[in-house]
């Protein structure tokens, strides 16, 4: 019974997470790709193949074209699932996305 409440729980969350990002391609457009594009190229090869990183790129031009969101689901979702395929590479995808100054370390 817990693990299938967690189970929905971790599909809504994506569907909310998936809808915020549609929205946001869509209201903008050209800038939400390049984002997209420029957060997407951050992620290793190690972690991520060029197919996947095309296939989201292409999800989100498609919905800010205006596609049906549910056409778009397998290529957003694809890349999730990449980002959490084991415990390095989630480190590797966090690491890589991290914004420069909270991986900068004082020196005293």
């Amino acid at each position: 019974m817990l693990f299938q409440k967690l189970k929905e729980a971790a599909a809504s969350f994506f569907l909310q997470v998936t809808y915020a990002l549609v929205a946001l391609t869509r209201a903008y457009g050209a800038s939400a790709l390049e984002w997209a594009r420029g957060s997407v190229s951050l992620i290793p090869s190690t972690a991520v193949t060029e197919v996947e990183r095309i296939n989201f790129c292409q999800a989100l031009a498609d919905a800010a074209s205006g596609i049906d969101v549910n056409s778009l689901m397998a290529p957003i979702e694809e890349l999730s699932d990449v980002c959490r395929r084991n415990r390095t590479v989630q480190e590797i995808v966090q690491g890589a996305l991290r914004p420069l100054e909270l991986n900068l370390v004082t020196v005293s």
